[in-house]
């Protein structure tokens, strides 16, 4: 992996983890949904406007509807779309209950090893030594900054915490197939043609919503929607998706690892929160755990 490469990915990351400032933001108010129906339609017109672009320029380009005529390509692009729906909604709803201010941390130290189990099953993956020690350093690494030992046992499994662990799934699954579907289509139709979805599979969720009664929406709303429609969804996440792509899903998955020490230091920063030793230590071992991962023989 070429140091351009891992540069894109830490800047990635890096808007990424500022997604769980924003989020926590947005939590702490009551359009839950309309933030939803909100982000998916902001990303989606912002994929829209890239493919535009993209195929002005290509003299070769294919035309979406080829998708059509691959009946499983549409289903795994179905499934896609519904987990990219989970992950948003387990994601917002986690941020309102339980450890909200260890969310970020629940969900991307387990995301990756959900990743590679899903790799495994799925992709039939073979990882050397190296890569399952960097997995367990960072799993560790999540721990320590979970801080089990300082809650009870109700208090680590309650709703909130689920919710992280859930969204984390989500965020494994829709990885995975997203590596699987770039076979046959393009990044950002991909990106394009979930959330396009994802827009209407939100409709049961904000049918008694007044989604276009701009009176309720305030100016934080907007900054912290745009920012994670535009910054975290179409940016950072077209940098991760890509990524799945050329390195695989197991793989760039572990980069995920370098949003909790990140987040940390943006919630110090945004929201005052004062990080303790154990966090600090976790999230060294975290970012320890990428580079063991992907450092060459």
């Amino acid at each position: 992996m070429n140091r351009k490469f891992s540069l894109y990915m830490f800047i990635a990351m890096t808007l990424w983890a500022g997604s769980w400032v924003s989020g926590k933001l947005i939590s702490t108010g009551s359009l839950h949904f309309q933030f939803i129906f909100w982000r998916f339609a902001i990303t989606s017109l912002c994929y829209l406007a890239i493919h535009y672009i993209s195929i002005r320029k290509a003299s070769d380009h294919k035309d979406l509807r080829r998708i059509l005529k691959k009946p499983l390509l549409l289903i795994l692009l179905l499934f896609s779309a519904l987990a990219l729906v989970g992950y948003n909604a387990m994601f917002i709803l986690g941020l309102t209950s339980g450890l909200a201010g260890k969310g970020g941390v629940i969900v991307t130290t387990l995301n990756p090893l959900i990743g590679f189990i899903l790799g495994t099953l799925i992709y039939r993956n073979r990882f050397s030594i190296k890569t399952w020690i960097g997995m367990l350093i960072g799993l560790t690494g999540g721990l320590i900054l979970v801080e089990p030992w300082r809650y009870s046992l109700d208090q680590l499994i309650d709703g909130g915490n689920l919710i992280f662990v859930a969204a984390a799934g989500f965020w494994a699954i829709l990885t995975a197939l997203g590596h699987k579907i770039q076979k046959d289509l393009s990044l950002w139709e991909f990106n394009l043609l979930i959330y396009t979805a994802a827009i209407f599979l939100t409709i049961p969720f904000i049918w008694n919503k007044d989604i276009f009664l701009m009176e309720q929406y305030t100016t934080g709303f907007w900054i912290n929607t745009l920012y994670l429609a535009v910054v975290a969804g179409t940016i950072a996440g077209g940098m991760y998706f890509h990524a799945s792509k050329v390195i695989g899903s197991a793989r760039a998955g572990t980069f995920t690892f370098i949003v909790p020490g990140m987040a940390l230091l943006f919630s110090f920063l945004f929201l005052n929160e004062i990080p303790q030793i154990s966090t600090i230590i976790g999230g060294g071992l975290a970012v320890g755990a990428v580079y063991i991962i992907n450092m060459k023989k």
